[in-house]
Parts: C-alpha cells; sequence; structure tokens
C-alpha cells in the first residue's frame, strides 16, 4: 500500500492505529461541540494566574476549555481518572499514536495497562501550523519543569515550577507528588534541532486563544500555569471554562 510522500507509518503498519483513531460519526459530533456554542452551557468558570497551579474536576460528557487569559501562557496539564487516580494520562502513549504535537481530534490516552481515551480535544485556535525551523505547538516531548533541574542549572533553590503547582494542587485530593506525570504542554511551541536536542520559542498563542477537550470519563484535571520562559516573555495566566452540553453522544466513544 503506497504511503503520501515524506510521511512515515506507523510502526505496525498503515492501518495499526486505524482503531484508535475517530470515525466519520464521531467526528461530526465533536465538531457541532465545538462549532455551535448554542449546544453549551457554562457551569465553572475561573483563573489559573501565572506561576500557579490549580486542580478541578470535569464530568464525563462535558468540555474544558484552557485559554490564554491575558497574554501568552504555556499550560503543564496532568489528568487522572477521579474514580481510580492510577489511571493517568500518558504522554508516550498518546505520542506514540497521535505524534509528538496535539490538535483537534488527538486524544489523550490513559497509561498503557489501561489505554483507554480520557479526553478529546474538539477545538485549537491555535492549530498544528509548523514553523521554518520545524517547532510546533502543544507539546508531548518536554516533562514538567521542576525546582532540582532549575537548582543545577541556576544555582537558584526554590524556584516556581510546573512540577511543585501541581503536586501541591492535587494534594488537595489525595494524591502525593509521584503522581505527577509528563504533562501535555499546551500551547508550548517546541521542536527537534538537527542533532536531536530539544528546543522552544516563544508561544504561537496569543490573548484568547484556547484549546477544548471533551471529557471522556469524569477526570481530575491539574494544571500549571507555567513558570519559565517557554511561557514567552508575558506570560498572562490560564482562563478555565467548562461547559455542559446539551447534546450527547449517541454510542461511546471513549472506549
Amino acid at each position: 500500500m503506497a504511503t503520501e510522500p515524506n510521511v512515515t507509518p506507523p510502526p505496525y503498519g498503515p492501518q495499526s492505529y486505524a482503531l484508535l483513531h475517530l470515525d466519520e460519526a464521531a467526528l461530526r459530533f465533536y465538531r457541532t461541540l465545538a462549532d455551535d456554542v448554542t449546544l453549551r452551557q457554562k457551569v465553572h468558570e475561573f483563573v489559573v494566574p501565572a506561576r500557579t497551579g490549580k486542580a478541578f474536576t470535569v464530568e464525563q460528557g462535558q468540555i474544558l476549555r484552557v485559554a490564554c487569559h491575558e497574554d501568552t501562557q504555556v499550560a503543564d496539564f496532568d489528568v487522572f481518572n477521579r474514580a481510580n487516580p492510577k489511571e493517568a494520562f500518558s504522554a508516550s502513549q498518546s505520542r506514540a499514536i497521535h505524534g509528538s504535537h496535539l490538535t483537534t481530534g488527538d486524544r489523550l490516552w490513559s497509561h498503557p495497562i489501561y489505554q483507554r481515551a480520557m479526553m478529546t480535544i474538539i477545538a485549537d485556535t491555535v492549530g498544528p501550523t509548523r514553523t521554518p525551523e520545524g517547532a510546533k505547538s502543544h507539546d508531548l516531548l518536554f516533562g514538567p519543569c521542576d525546582e532540582k533541574l532549575y537548582r543545577r542549572a541556576t544555582g537558584k533553590a526554590h524556584m516556581p515550577n510546573c512540577r511543585d503547582n501541581i503536586a501541591k494542587a492535587i494534594a488537595a485530593f489525595g494524591l502525593a507528588p509521584e503522581d505527577v506525570h509528563d504533562p501535555l504542554n499546551i500551547f508550548m511551541l517546541t521542536g527537534l534541532d538537527a542533532s536531536g536536542k530539544l528546543f522552544y520559542r516563544d508561544p504561537l498563542a496569543r490573548r484568547g486563544d484556547y484549546m477544548e477537550f471533551y471529557a471522556e470519563m469524569d477526570c481530575l484535571c491539574a494544571i500549571s500555569a507555567c513558570p519559565g520562559k517557554s511561557s514567552g516573555p508575558h506570560p498572562g495566566g490560564l482562563k478555565i471554562e467548562i461547559f455542559q452540553p446539551a447534546v450527547q453522544p449517541s454510542r461511546t466513544t471513549g472506549a
């Protein structure tokens, strides 16, 4: 079977991941939810200030919107099954299925023991734009910034960081620092250079840009408005909105 030029097929053949992607019926449903805002009612709204973190729940069937609030802002995003936090988002599984950067139609998959879709991305105002040097938004390559790494790199202790932000946020739900996992870095613009080294640039996202997720299960979400330089020169925090749709799919889309 011929493949598109310069496109590498999945490791087990061109159709190996087909069942893990959305079919046309599911795509139509998610597209309708994203395009017609009259089909939803806002149930929660709050701001996560720059350099801070927050944990919150999103019920199955609800829509989560993560937006740049006052200026550019990278968001480290962790997700857990609310009923069983051992089932958590797996960046490596999601990367293997969808690639190094996520966008509309991609899903957040859980740990390989479970391998279930936790959330589906239904809207992305930044999109999959690739810069001339090969960087894209919504990164799955970088882990969370952390205090120990900053201390080794700068010699400064107790610098604000995403790992601590998320650990503090999830503690209110009975989780430990060890439960912090590699995130989806929403709005983070990253790539690999010619030597295979990771790099990042200031985000393409601007105030008001957002990504929306449809919850396939009851989720505990934890988010950090990244204190690092990847958020750009004037990080503006995050606006979080949760919506209850008026319609639901006629079949299960999260299996």
